[in-house]
């Protein structure tokens, strides 16, 4: 699972205004089979999302785009999706979701779902640290006013300097 701040300003649609608040992926992680030695390092592989949660606001504290793709084929979200208890309390159904095991990958598309049974269950048993990361993130972009970017990529994200 990644989580990311966003600061986005869709250039294709200014008129939408700017949208702020936090992005989580979900993403498949597999070891490579290569043959080596006792002593080779395995190289990982991390997909793109399989399915995204946006825990974003038009405005501080507005609650107003909070959505999610639960499908998304070669890493694209498409539809947005909204869910009414998803923009009433974003965090408590985050965790609902993140707990919510191998449906949720069955949701997303996944090719028989059921291998990753244990990494699902993982993944619910951390989904209160997650959901206080998140938590964290979309604090940050509450204040008021939004701070200025120095400037947007190609996609409309903010630059961010490291």
């Amino acid at each position: 699972m990644s989580v990311e701040g966003l600061d986005f300003l869709n250039p294709n649609r200014l008129q939408d205004g700017r949208e702020c608040g936090v992005r989580l992926e979900l993403r498949i992680v597999e070891r490579d089979t290569l043959p080596g030695s006792i002593y080779a390092s395995r190289a990982l592989s991390i997909s793109r999302g399989v399915c995204r949660f946006d825990l974003l606001e038009s405005a501080p504290g507005a609650q107003d785009r909070m959505h999610w793709h639960p499908e998304m084929p070669n890493g694209e979200g498409r539809k947005r999706l909204y869910d009414e208890e998803l923009s009433r309390d974003p965090l408590g159904w985050l965790g609902r979701q993140l707990r919510g095991g191998v449906a949720l990958l069955e949701m997303a598309g996944i090719d028989d779902a059921e291998r990753f049974a244990r990494d699902a269950d993982a993944l619910g048993g951390m989904a209160d640290d997650i959901v206080a990361a998140a938590a964290a993130a979309l604090d940050g972009f509450r204040l008021s006013p939004w701070p200025a970017v120095k400037g947007r990529d190609e996609r409309g994200m903010a630059l961010v300097d490291f």
